[in-house]
């Protein structure tokens, strides 16, 4: 690591420090007493020291306490530390930087601090220097070992994720203000619009199927005319984006589509989605209206649907459908594009692993391309084999 500087977040600090990734048998204080880590403490996500209840052998004495990281030493006082009593228990004051000044609390304590730059594994060092270069995955060509078990692990990981996060994502068209029935069948609608945009027409189909769910209508011929019109007319002045969009992709078609959805998912009676065999409703909706083969609807069955009917068990404690939902996520082959997976190809693993895997593509948009390597079971192994 660079001797005068750690070009990093303090994020990276405390993730080195929770996850140990570095060499702790000879740790010192700047005052020369001895370090032997008993208990580095618990990651505070609120206000105060970084880690509380930390357990650290500082020469003969075992302290108990909170630990304070900081890139550098100046970083205590910049932030207010000395004047704030939520610091008071701080036991050491962790940096990365070559005579770093001592620090004092509001109670006029001074905790010993710990340079931890020079302890810092060398396999960290040279990701952390290219992490920030590289245009492939970091970890295809920044470390020497990827555990295939542990790749697995952080793919299922992300799985499961992103599940959560699609449940989220219907929570946010769930309205409070009508019967807990209509909401849910109304959100499942504007999600399966909004899926139907993806992905440059998302916020318009919402507007669509929210303005379409406003108004009455008498046959599915009034609904798809009502429809056309709310669409393209100008009582609404949605703005579409056709560039390069294919002829079923158009919006126009999607409409079409998506607006069939609503006449089957309002004329189901609501006690059927409250049985496991709700799962089954997709299917054959899918068969009427004509798309059982299309890729697109098979896809929006695992990110619409499923989580739909997840919330709905959660909502009303149903056991079996919270079961036969889970089950179906985590075995359902998804007919995700392989071009999607490419960058995966570089790290020589199995295409098993991740491939038809909805969790794989949560993995590259969440981990991978924000670069958040330090949440990620595969550095996390890699570091400390």
């Amino acid at each position: 690591m660079p001797k005068t500087s750690f070009p990093y977040s303090e994020q990276i600090l405390q993730w080195v420090w929770n996850e140990q990734l570095f060499n702790a048998d000879q740790l010192y204080t700047e005052c020369g007493k001895r370090i032997r880590i008993l208990n580095q403490g618990v990651l505070n996500n609120s206000d105060g020291p970084d880690f509380k209840q930390a357990k650290i052998l500082i020469g003969n004495l075992e302290w108990n306490g909170s630990v304070e990281f900081h890139i550098t030493s100046k970083g205590w006082y910049q932030h207010g530390h000395h004047k704030d009593k939520n610091y008071d228990n701080v036991i050491l004051h962790v940096v990365t930087e070559y005579q770093p000044c001592s620090v004092n609390t509001q109670s006029n304590h001074a905790p010993f601090t710990l340079n931890l730059l020079p302890h810092l594994h060398t396999d960290l060092e040279l990701f952390l220097t290219n992490i920030r270069k590289s245009s492939h995955l970091p970890c295809a060509t920044n470390l020497n070992f990827i555990s295939e078990d542990v790749f697995n692990q952080q793919i299922e990981k992300a799985h499961q994720e992103y599940l959560d996060k699609k449940v989220d994502d219907f929570l946010c068209f769930y309205s409070p203000e009508i019967s807990q029935s209509l909401a849910w069948k109304h959100a499942l609608i504007i999600s399966i619009f909004d899926g139907f945009g993806i992905s440059n027409n998302r916020v318009p189909m919402q507007e669509l199927a929210k303005k379409i769910l406003s108004t009455p209508y008498n046959s599915m011929q009034n609904l798809q005319e009502y429809a056309a019109q709310l669409a393209f007319g100008s009582q609404m002045s949605l703005t579409w984006n056709v560039k390069g969009s294919r002829p079923n992709a158009h919006p126009a078609n999607r409409i079409e589509t998506a607006v069939q959805f609503i006449d089957l998912i309002l004329q189901t009676p609501f006690e059927e989605f409250l049985d496991k065999n709700a799962l089954d409703h997709w299917a054959s909706w899918c068969k009427k209206i004509g798309i059982e083969k299309a890729g697109h609807p098979k896809i929006l069955y695992a990110t619409v649907f499923l989580p739909a009917l997840y919330f709905l068990g959660t909502l009303y404690h149903s056991k079996n459908l919270l079961e036969a939902v889970k089950d179906q996520w985590n075995t359902y082959q998804a007919p995700i594009p392989t071009i999607l997976f490419s960058k995966f190809k570089k790290l020589g693993l199995p295409s098993t692993i991740y491939k038809n895997k909805l969790g794989a593509i949560h993995q590259l948009k969440h981990y991978c391309a924000q670069r958040k390597c330090s949440e990620c079971l595969v550095l996390k192994k890699a570091i400390s084999s």
